[in-house]
């Protein structure tokens, strides 16, 4: 399928109900993963980009910000490359491989220079990234 997908307003509705849950339950709420020694965060920017990141199973992939902590947990590290956008308060991107509806997507954690680490999307695509070679 195709990665545009209809946003029709029963998608809407849903994507606004999972916004609102997801505030309500993710925030302030630490995850963890065993191969990554640091405590992992969203905040708002992180929901929002992530319920309005393009996918091939865009309503999964909604729906999967419901489970994130489970989702963290269970994924792949991959490795951390360079912010891809080079924005100076990032040390680095983090890649956790995941899956959404049976088939691969990686969840991004930035890293900021204060030691932080938030969820800052999820892609069914890793052509974002310039060093997919050291992951």
């Amino acid at each position: 399928m195709d990665k545009i997908t209809l946003i029709t307003p029963e998608i809407r509705q849903r994507r606004k109900e999972i916004r609102n849950k997801a505030k309500k339950d993710l925030i302030g709420n630490v995850m963890y993963h065993p191969y990554f020694p640091h405590d992992i965060y969203i905040n708002v920017s992180g929901i929002k980009e992530w319920l309005n990141q393009p996918h091939r199973h865009y309503k999964e992939k909604n729906e999967a910000l419901l489970r994130l902590p489970e989702l963290i947990a269970n994924s792949e590290y991959l490795g951390a490359v360079p912010d891809p956008k080079g924005r100076n308060y990032l040390l680095a991107s983090h890649i956790f491989k995941t899956e959404v509806d049976s088939e691969p997507s990686w969840i991004i954690v930035n890293e900021t220079i204060w030691g932080d680490c938030f969820v800052h999307s999820i892609s069914d695509d890793l052509s974002f990234i310039n060093n997919k070679q050291d992951l």
